[in-house]
């Protein structure tokens, strides 16, 4: 295992050190800064535009970082930057992505469950569902590509089903689960993708609806499809 990818895989828990530490505004919006510039983006994507973000990052995803990086590369080294950035601030994610603190700060509900939501996936996709998406990145680029308006489309419905109806959250995060999952099935492309996608979004939910206890599940009657 190369060092980058080692980094990949242990920055993300990198403030458990600090867990004493408060999410200081001024460092935590100069880190997202740097999340931006590292990923290439305009810096107006930030957790003030966090469906806009989202978006930004399907698209690497779909098109890869600069200078050529492949897309999962680019998003996570850029996101292991910024945790790194918030640790030599002496604050941490814990903290600066709690949900919390990211409704005290921002300009509405919607937009703090969004971004928290985004920061919870992508601790996945750079963590523990990293290499299956690495080792089979050809397909999740094509799944990308050709699902990216459905997937994103996941998403918006979930974020305002959510916040319109929060008693009914646990159905819609299963319903976000199986939006996902549909979408990345491909032919060709091994039935664990199926997974990848479904474990993507229960992450994305677990910020608001961890309570719902949802789990994934590897089909494989989609093999081959």
């Amino acid at each position: 295992m190369t060092l980058n990818m080692k980094k990949l895989l242990i920055l993300t828990a990198i403030g458990t050190s600090l867990a004493n530490a408060s999410c200081d505004t001024t460092k935590f919006v100069a880190c997202q800064d740097k999340f931006a510039d590292k990923l290439g983006i305009d810096r107006v994507f930030n957790w003030l535009n966090p469906l806009g973000l989202t978006l930004q990052i399907q698209d690497i995803y779909i098109n890869g970082g600069t200078g050529g990086v492949r897309g999962l590369n680019a998003v996570c080294n850029s996101y292991n930057s910024m945790v790194q950035c918030l640790a030599d601030a002496s604050t941490t994610t814990f903290e600066c992505f709690d949900i919390g603190y990211l409704l005290n700060h921002s300009n509405a509900p919607n937009q703090a469950y969004s971004y928290g939501f985004l920061m919870s996936m992508l601790q996945y996709q750079c963590g523990a569902g990293f290499y299956l998406a690495s080792d089979n990145w050809s397909c999740m680029q094509r799944i990308y590509n050709g699902k990216n308006a459905t997937m994103y489309g996941c998403i918006t419905d979930f974020v305002l089903n959510a916040q319109e109806d929060p008693k009914k959250g646990c159905n819609y995060v299963q319903t976000g689960m199986d939006c996902f999952s549909k979408a990345s099935i491909l032919q060709g492309c091994p039935d664990e993708l199926k997974y990848y996608g479904c474990e993507s979004f229960r992450q994305y939910s677990l910020p608001q609806f961890a309570r719902c206890e949802k789990q994934c599940f590897i089909d494989t009657q989609y093999r081959g499809v």
